[in-house]
């Protein structure tokens, strides 16, 4: 049996034989007989019993252990526990896909318990590590398998994914020049008939990095977006009206001058393709305004159960929301923070969950005041924006991050200037004291990040008892619970990618870059260790949890760690 959606069920023959044949019905209905391996009765005659299961196990992705009360009390004609025996068929199989780290489901039958480790041979311990399914008699049993089943599905899913033939390469790509070219051409329709077929997203973007579009442009955009690439090309027209008329700009500037376009024209066109309420200021005084275009933060968040299937989904509107907007020496930048109601909380995870460790922090409860949080982690646009304004107390590199992208999360910065990042920002505040909001940012304390993670839940994760990398971007290879087996992505994503919130509005809390917090709202630069929260893009789930936390020293540099920012309505 080499069929790469292959399933081997172990078991006694003594003891479950009844609740196997029924497993193995459903299983063989669902995925076909060829794909489902249980007796030794189909062993050939003469071979080598013990290769022969090794070889079968081998090739099946997907182990079933069944293990029913009397699993481990088994013995042979002599009274010596089965599975104390190396020969031991069950002990055979289970240790084969675990050498060969095939996913092993224990399968729990009767009422049965996961078997103590010290209980196993050494080479079957780290079955009681895997995550279990359960297994019930009627009426409990199909529901059973079916939440079985769709797990299986989601680790075959996976290899498909993995080892099925590469798609065909895209077309090459029309050349700069020619997109250039085809925007010149069309150089003499009227305004009115570029409005009406407005360029697409991808041309636009591709213009940009001729130059003929500067980079506050495109800034001016995500300002009245959460994110660029969830723009239609209807709604960049509607969010940058002018850049429905730009081959008639660029014919312009071409007219301005010689008949050769040189790049001072054209830099001087794109300079009057800003948007009408982005007013242009020095390039030397930066100015700072809170826009508030009275419009409402909507945003939705997804819970899923432990299997990773959605229970709910929620749409949320809110209005407080505030949108801090930067005009640097590069251009202008927007910071939108989203209002976070204070009250009581308990702080930390209780000794049954999946993933705690003895050392973290007994819970307790705590109380935080209301506060504003940036809805993402700073992106690298955003840093590179602030890190142009007058030093504090140290320079910042405007470009750190290993994995570069302007919407994704910057990284690679220490504690230390992800506080002066905080710092520039108070500076640029108190030169602008005319300004109404925030007066105030910092990095937020430990018990402030996990009150906005939660955002009043008390499950492992704000998604509910599980995560998938539907959700989030981690390390999805080894399950938390019986989700489907996830991918591993190996970078940051860009900040909101995937869509969802949790229910006060917060992206990417769980995964992408681990984030920098404070053991107070006044914490000393001198500390020489910090604490980290919500995990990485190669965090595995565990690491992940609302309530996770592990220590850094404040000077760390790494493609892992990010941070994001805490607003206050008067300076303390």
């Amino acid at each position: 049996m080499t069929n790469a959606r292959s399933i081997f069920i172990s078991y006694r023959r003594l003891t479950s034989i009844d609740i196997t044949g029924r497993i193995y019905d459903r299983l063989a209905a669902h995925f076909g007989a060829n794909s489902v391996f249980k007796d030794v009765d189909s062993i050939p005659f003469g071979v080598n019993f013990r290769h022969h299961l090794e070889q079968e196990v081998s090739h099946c992705p997907v182990l079933l252990a069944i293990i029913d009360p009397q699993w481990l009390e088994v013995t042979d004609d002599r009274g010596r526990p089965k599975l104390a025996n190396p020969a031991d068929w069950v002990r055979v199989e289970i240790e084969a896909a675990l050498r060969r780290d095939r996913l092993v489901i224990p399968v729990l039958v009767g009422g049965a318990a996961l078997p103590a480790d010290a209980a196993l041979p050494e080479g079957m311990r780290g079955l009681v590590h895997r995550q279990s399914a359960v297994v019930r008699c009627d009426p409990d049993f199909h529901r059973d398998l079916d939440r079985l089943i769709h797990r299986i599905e989601g680790v075959f899913s996976s290899l498909a994914v993995g080892s099925g033939p590469s798609t065909p390469t895209n077309p090459p790509a029309p050349s700069l020049i020619d997109e250039l070219a085809a925007a010149l051409a069309t150089a003499n329709q009227t305004a009115q008939e570029s409005a009406r077929r407005p360029m697409g997203r991808r041309r636009w973007l591709r213009m940009a990095g001729l130059g003929l579009l500067g980079g506050s442009t495109a800034l001016g955009v995500r300002q009245r977006v959460p994110a660029l690439q969830t723009l239609t090309p209807g709604e960049v027209a509607r969010a940058m009206p002018t850049l429905a008329t730009l081959p008639d700009r660029i014919q312009q500037a071409l007219e301005q001058g010689d008949a050769t376009p040189d790049l001072d024209s054209l830099e001087l066109a794109s300079s009057d393709l800003e948007t009408p309420d982005l007013p242009t200021l020095d390039a030397e005084t930066p100015g700072l305004e809170f826009a508030d275009w009275g419009e409402l933060y909507s945003y939705e968040s997804v819970t899923v159960d432990e299997f990773g299937m959605g229970r709910s989904q929620v749409k949320f509107s809110t209005p407080a929301h505030k949108a801090l907007r930067l005009e640097t020496p590069i251009g202008p930048v927007t910071l939108r923070l989203v209002s976070i109601v204070g009250g009581q909380f308990v702080l930390g995870a209780p000794a049954t969950e999946p993933g705690h460790e003895p050392s973290q922090p007994t819970q307790t409860i705590a109380a935080v005041e209301s506060f504003w949080m940036s809805v993402h982690p700073i992106t690298q646009g955003q840093w590179r924006a602030v890190a142009q304004l007058p030093a504090i107390n140290r320079e910042l590199d405007p470009n750190p991050a290993y994995f570069t992208g302007s919407d994704r999360p910057v990284e690679q910065v220490t504690w230390q200037e992800a506080v002066e990042f905080c710092d520039r920002l108070n500076q640029l505040v108190d030169t602008h004291p005319e300004q109404p909001g925030l007066r105030r940012y910092r990095l937020p304390t430990e018990a402030e990040w996990e009150y906005a993670c939660r955002a009043k839940t008390t499950t492992p994760f704000h998604t509910g008892q599980t995560l998938t990398t539907d959700l989030a971007n981690y390390n999805g290879t080894q399950p938390y619970r019986q989700e489907p087996v996830g991918e591993f992505r190996g970078t940051t994503t860009a900040v909101g990618a995937f869509g969802k919130a949790n229910d006060f509005g917060l992206y990417d809390m769980h995964g992408n870059v681990l984030e920098w917090c404070s053991s107070s709202r006044d914490a000393s630069p001198g500390d020489v260790w910090q604490v980290v929260r919500g995990g990485s893009w190669q965090s595995p789930p565990q690491q992940c949890r609302s309530a996770f936390r592990s220590g850094r020293k404040a000077d760390t540099r790494s493609n892992e760690v990010g941070f994001r920012v805490v607003g206050e309505a008067v300076q303390s």
